[in-house]
């Protein structure tokens, strides 16, 4: 980490936030910022890590996609969206209303 010119800032934490900080800082013999920075670090790390994740299932799904076109001559599957929507909708309303049949059957 950069021993030169830091920059200052405020943050806002929750008591026990402070209190689990201060504690790692008294164990660990170092400053609560010096704890708070190693964190920000880390974060920052971690999403850029996701972020390239993210770029590699996009363009792994592009690849997928452009595959599927190939296959299929070029013409894309066209799906109408809503019209699919409300057939899962009512698939769904007619389990509801069998599992209610059943159950009063089981009542009777």
């Amino acid at each position: 980490m950069s021993q030169g010119y830091k920059y200052r800032a405020q943050i806002l934490l929750e008591p026990e936030q402070h209190k689990k900080l201060a504690e790692i800082a008294a164990r660990e013999n170092r400053s609560v910022s010096e704890v708070v920075r190693e964190a920000v670090a880390e974060y920052v790390v971690a999403q850029e890590k996701r972020r390239d994740e993210q770029k590699e299932v996009f363009a792994r799904i592009r690849q997928l996609h452009a595959r599927i076109l190939e296959r299929r001559g070029g013409k894309p599957i066209e799906i109408d969206t809503v019209e699919l929507i409300n057939q899962m909708r009512e698939e769904r309303d007619n389990e509801i209303l069998a599992r209610m049949g059943t159950l009063e059957d089981d009542r009777r």
